[in-house]
């Protein structure tokens, strides 16, 4: 009976320690985890609010491209009446 009673001391004894370091392990990845989570959340945010969307730069660059072929007809039409009077 006594080394039944020692092995069951050596084993909460084990258990103890165990769970003494892995509590502690897993609430420090919890709340790493936690944290991260709230971060990635804000920088969503931060990025939904402060960026354009795919459709926006899309629409600006059609744009940019008719103004630049507009502005490069007006200067083929001025270069061709300055043309015609010299």
């Amino acid at each position: 009976m006594n080394v039944v009673a020692n092995w069951l001391m050596v084993a909460v004894a084990v258990t103890s320690l165990v769970l003494s370091v892995c509590i502690p392990i897993l609430v420090g990845l919890f709340n790493s985890h936690k944290k991260t989570a709230k971060e990635l959340s804000e920088h969503r945010t931060h990025v939904a609010e402060k960026y354009a969307t795919k459709d926006d730069v899309k629409y600006l660059g059609d744009r940019m491209e008719r103004q630049m072929k507009d502005g490069f007809n007006n200067i083929k039409e001025i270069l061709m009446t300055h043309k015609d009077d010299v």
